[in-house]
């Protein structure tokens, strides 16, 4: 039943899809200006009808056909569900796509790059996140933000709400932090990926983290950080008092006073060296501003 129910629906977008290729619809017709196509030149039509049967019209097509369905979808849950359920279709031409450099404006790539986010396939649009910029490529029409700032702050919000999706992400965080080097985004955006960074981290690499925090409270005072550091400022201090030599106790308790005050100047001063070690680790941050 379900079979018969989906090859109905893609013989009725079929039909659909040959009419809107044979009708003057104008969206039909600004889609083939941007195809390189005049359609008020002689044999127009047969050209545009010519040039809608490749390969790759017909995916953007089928791309069209799917974004007019998400206009009619008011339910953002459903939407990202449609393109978590149509996002596979496309992959064969996205590995296409990102074989072939250097490249001009692909708008439909990048419009399936906006869609990987949504769905959740964070190591996908960071691929084409890194194709399209390498290859100057922009955000589809209607997006105030550019490439690096979107993928950058759309998976930050993610990895924020969620730290076991953080942790899980933690080298890809990484990427997405180099891959906003020298691109243009606010303050803001770039607090919330260092702060992902942070809590992705915290647990395994904690002088890691705090140097990835820091730089998310540079950046923005109100990242939502603060108590995390503080917290792993204390954990760092507590280990590191933990591990001093100044802490040995048993035997060396009946030695005479004077064995005793002896004993006691390596152990200051290799407190010192630790102390002057975490310093520089703490201090070692470096902003990608």
């Amino acid at each position: 039943m379900a079979n018969s129910m989906r090859e109905h629906r893609e013989k009725m977008l079929a039909i659909k899809a040959q009419k809107q290729a044979q009708s003057p619809d104008p969206r039909l017709r600004k889609k083939a200006v941007i195809m390189g196509i005049d359609p008020g030149a002689l044999e127009g039509d047969q050209t545009i009808a010519s040039t809608l049967s490749s390969p790759t019209a017909n995916i953007e097509l089928r791309l069209f056909n799917h974004m007019n369905q998400l206009k009619e979808t008011k339910s953002t849950q459903e939407k990202i569900a449609k393109k978590k359920e149509w996002l596979p279709e496309y992959l064969g031409y996205i590995d296409g796509c990102l074989a072939v450099s250097p490249s001009a404006q692909n708008t439909t790539l990048v419009t399936l790059m906006v869609w990987a986010v949504d769905a959740g396939e964070y190591e996908l649009a960071v691929r084409i996140a890194e194709y399209a910029i390498l290859n100057d490529m922009v955000m589809p029409e209607g997006h105030a933000r550019g490439i690096a700032e979107f993928v950058t702050e759309q998976c930050a919000i993610d990895f924020c709400d969620d730290t076991d999706l953080a942790t899980a992400h933690a080298e890809l965080i990484k990427k997405i932090i180099e891959l906003g080097v020298g691109e243009q985004m606010v303050d803001q955006a770039r607090a919330k990926i260092f702060r992902a960074l942070g809590d992705a981290l915290k647990d395994a690499q904690p002088i890691e983290a705090q140097n990835a925090y820091k730089n998310a409270l540079r950046l923005d005072s109100k990242v939502g950080c603060k108590k995390d550091l503080i917290a792993l400022e204390k954990l760092l201090m507590k280990q590191t008092t933990e591990s001093s030599p100044d802490a040995t106790v048993g035997s060396q308790a009946d030695t005479s006073t004077a064995q005793t005050v002896d004993a006691s100047v390596p152990a200051s001063t290799d407190s010192n060296v630790i102390a002057d070690q975490s310093t520089t680790a703490i201090d070692s941050t470096v902003s990608t501003e």
